[in-house]
This record gives structure tokens, sequence and C-alpha cells, in this order.
């Protein structure tokens, strides 16, 4: 059995103030990667800590929401995670 991945969480205020970006776009890419090869239908990104709250993404959106982590590690100039990113995207 795989083990499942822990997913990051982040207080409410980091998420509301978007200072958390990298981590949840991380966790994004990681989540997506998993999703495709277990054909899943969504996966989890984060957890808002204290609220019980889990952000899960469906399978419609992973594409804008890959669109929007390659912006934003093209923005950082992190071209590997932007040449996984485009991997991902084709498999979509």
């Amino acid at each position: 059995m795989a083990r499942k991945r822990k997913i990051p969480a982040i207080s409410l205020e980091d998420f509301k103030a978007k200072t958390k970006k990298r981590t949840v776009y991380k966790s994004l890419v990681d989540s997506v990667t998993e999703g495709i090869k277990d054909k899943s239908e969504s996966v989890n990104i984060a957890e808002i800590k204290n609220h019980d709250v889990i952000i899960s993404v469906p399978k419609s959106e992973w594409k804008s929401g890959l669109e929007n982590a390659m912006n934003y590690y093209i923005k950082e100039e992190e071209y590997e995670e932007c040449s996984k990113i485009k991997k991902l995207i084709k498999k979509l």
C-alpha cells in the first residue's frame, strides 16, 4: 500500500494573505502528480490549521491550478518546477 502524502497545514491568516504560495503550489503539484497516478477525481492540497478545513481541488480544476503554479514558478525563475508542471499538464 502506497504511503499517503501528508498535506501541509497552514494558518487561515497565511492562507488569506497568500504568504504560503510556495507551500500550496508545491503541494498542488505533488498532489496532482499522485492524483494522476491514482486516477483520482480530486486531490487535497492543504489543511487550514485549527479550522478542520481541507482544501480540495477537483480534477476539472487541476489544469488551471497547475497553470497558476507555473506562472508563480516562472516569476521565481524556478524553471525545473515549470518543466515538471508542463509534463503534468500534458498528462491531463
